[in-house]
């Protein structure tokens, strides 16, 4: 199951391809550029009011539905995202309705995604490919099919368009690292780590490249690699929030929890509020659970979407560790509302193991099954899921003997 490879890249696809236009004047304009000042600094849920109010004030600028959707897509209402793209079509052949048709087409294409449905896609993304050739988009646009093929449990395809990609362009580290992950998740380690090298060389400071590289080495046992890879990343600069953040992901896979929670502090003084995910997952590595769960609330509790999945399943997992079942569930439900994400995969699974530890086998079942469907190819599932039906099998066959005993 390769769903983990292309989450990363899907994150900020649209947002990174949208020219936000601050010009004219009038209410909606006013409205407009507020929205875009929130999602620029990362608080799309507070954006996504006066962007409401902006499209309410004048619905005929196709920037505005295309930035809306954008905003809903990075707070996981894909469906709504996918009808305020729609709202952008425009009927007409010139530079700027072509582009913008683009543009929203590849918005349906994430939005689509994040829901699972994975042909209208895929229909979405050859749409937007057939308005007009433009490399960076273009390339975008061929990652969100190669996500939908790993979704759709076609690793063979997916592997297709990132060799395309990288023959004709191969100034993207994210598709090196993108790749890279998809012959990781295949145990292709050596071809793995020679992705992320070639990611390393076209961005020096893609950290993602080098953590996956650490636990490569340290899955394989190479522990003097693993250690090199991070020596490398603390001797690098770390004087933005976003350095200082990586500085303390190194010493937290070094098990150095002190000077991981001073970083991750540093770092949220700067502004880097992904930084208190990571403070949480200290305290969740100290078992000090409580402590945890209070830094994953105040984390969710900025409107910073880029973790929030993640976040929600930490909760989760720390309520099952204080055995409060109740909560944890209530946590996965909000973090499988946004979606096909990496963590909504590991949250799947925990629904069916939270299921499973309660003794409610039945509804282990039906949310296997219901896994399943959304990432078809997760063979571990697939087994867990015959061993769901054994046990129901066997405390069936107990139960009626148990009858017949008594008869």
């Amino acid at each position: 199951m390769g769903q983990n490879t292309g989450k990363f890249f899907i994150a900020a696809l649209i947002f990174c391809y949208i020219v936000f236009s601050t010009t004219g004047c009038g209410e909606a304009e006013e409205e407009y550029n507020k929205a875009v000042e929130l999602m620029e600094s990362g608080k799309y849920e507070d954006c996504l009011k006066h962007f409401s109010e902006a499209v309410k004030k004048n619905s005929e600028k196709a920037e505005y539905y295309i930035a809306y959707g954008t905003a809903l897509n990075r707070t996981g209402r894909y469906k709504e995202a996918a009808s305020e793209f729609g709202k952008a079509y425009q009927d007409t052949d010139n530079q700027i309705s072509r582009q913008n048709n683009k543009r929203l087409y590849l918005g349906q294409a994430v939005a689509y995604y994040g829901m699972g449905e994975s042909q209208k896609a895929l229909e979405a993304c050859d749409k937007a490919l057939s308005y007009g050739k433009n490399n960076d988009v273009d390339i975008k646009i061929q990652s969100i099919k190669a996500s939908v093929k790993l979704l759709m449990g076609d690793i063979a395809g997916a592997e297709e368009i990132y060799n395309n990609i990288i023959k004709e362009d191969g100034s993207q580290d994210g598709i090196y690292l993108a790749r890279g992950r998809l012959y990781q998740m295949q145990g292709e380690e050596d071809k793995a780590l020679k992705d992320y090298s070639s990611a390393i060389k076209v961005s020096e400071k893609c950290y993602d490249a080098y953590f996956a590289m650490y636990e490569i080495y340290t899955h394989l046992g190479d522990n003097s690699n693993a250690e090199d890879i991070l020596k490398k990343l603390e001797g690098m600069e770390a004087e933005t929030a976003e350095e200082i953040l990586q500085l303390g992901r190194v010493y937290y896979y070094k098990g150095d929890y002190k000077n991981a929670k001073s970083s991750f502090d540093k770092s949220v003084k700067g502004g880097c509020n992904e930084a208190l995910y990571y403070t949480g997952m200290v305290y969740m590595a100290e078992k000090d659970y409580n402590t945890a769960i209070s830094k994953f609330k105040e984390y969710t509790g900025t409107g910073s979407t880029e973790k929030a999945p993640e976040a929600y399943n930490q909760l989760a997992g720390c309520y099952i560790e204080l055995e409060d079942f109740e909560s944890a569930s209530a946590y996965i439900d909000k973090g499988m509302a946004f979606g096909v994400t990496d963590a909504g995969m590991v949250l799947g699974r925990n629904r069916v193991v939270l299921y499973e530890r309660t003794g409610k086998y039945k509804k282990a079942k039906k949310a296997a099954n219901s896994y399943l469907e959304k990432y078809p190819g997760d063979h571990k599932m697939e087994k867990e899921l015959e061993f769901i039906k054994t046990r129901i099998k066997t405390m069936q066959l107990a139960k009626n003997d148990t009858r017949g005993e008594q008869q």
